[in-house]
């Protein structure tokens, strides 16, 4: 009698519990709000500025399209309700993230701003020219970033530029030699070039006429030239390579109007022969 109680209490069990089953549904508009909210979570930035309560909702999440597979309906209904509650709080969490990488940005911006000051000051613009401008492209890539409240991107930016801008100073010696010795190049030629237009302007010089007091002039300002162009070699061979490069245009202009003179007068002596 009691086996025949104990059988029937189970066949009771069993079909209860089948009855819940087939009954249970599978929790899809708990599924949707999950959703949504993990949608809105990535919209907001969760990704970038709240990371960790991002990786949390999204194992939450994990669990409950498991749990659907496997028919659970309503451990999975717990877990999207559980899920949607974790991707809610990843989104109120993103503003107090992206006051952190902000505040992070702006650090990173100081120091990679004392590294560009550090480059000029060192004479990066002279003579690292290339090296600075390529690090400059990475501060504006930065700044730019900043403005669009990219902050995880805008320090990614600015950590390369004062590496850019370290690159750049340490540049600097490498290119003021190079520099320096176009200069003193450049001196040697001016100087070969100046001895021959002062030759030149010496067998010229009856002939100068109204010409003779430019020529003074310029004569005196080549002169003086080269005399500050010596001794800027040492401390400033950008400002004495480019003072070289006036005189050497002067000297050019010069030596133009000399030839244009032999010729004139070249010509004035071959009319002169055909009339006699």
């Amino acid at each position: 009698m009691r086996m025949i109680k104990l059988s029937a209490f189970a066949l009771v069990v069993f079909a209860v519990g089948m009855v819940w089953v087939s009954c249970s549904k599978p929790p899809e508009a708990e599924k949707e709000a999950a959703r949504k909210a993990m949608d809105a979570a990535f919209s907001a930035g969760a990704d970038k500025y709240a990371p960790a309560e991002l990786e949390a909702a999204n194992k939450v999440w994990d669990a409950a399209e498991f749990r659907m597979k496997e028919e659970k309906y309503n451990e999975a209904k717990e877990s999207y309700i559980g899920a949607k509650a974790a991707f809610d709080k990843a989104t109120a969490a993103v503003e107090a993230g992206k006051k952190a990488a902000a505040d992070q940005a702006n650090a990173e911006k100081e120091v990679a701003k004392k590294a560009m000051d550090a480059a000029l000051s060192a004479g990066a613009d002279k003579y690292a020219s290339p090296d600075l401008e390529a690090a400059r492209r990475l501060w504006d890539a930065a700044e730019s970033q900043m403005k669009e409240e990219k902050y995880k991107e805008a320090i990614g930016s600015y950590n390369e530029a004062k590496a850019a801008f370290d690159k750049a100073a340490a540049a600097v010696e490498a290119g003021k030699k190079a520099v320096s010795d176009q200069a003193k190049a450049a001196l040697k030629t001016v100087e070969v070039e100046w001895n021959k237009l002062r030759a030149t302007a010496k067998r010229m010089e009856k002939k100068l006429k109204d010409k003779k007091q430019a020529w003074t002039s310029d004569a005196k300002a080549i002169q003086e030239g080269l005399g500050k162009a010596k001794k800027m070699i040492a401390s400033g061979p950008a400002e004495a390579k480019a003072k070289l490069d006036q005189l050497k245009t002067m000297i050019d202009k010069w030596e133009a109007t000399f030839k244009e003179m032999a010729a004139s007068t070249s010509k004035a002596k071959a009319t002169k022969k055909k009339k006699s």
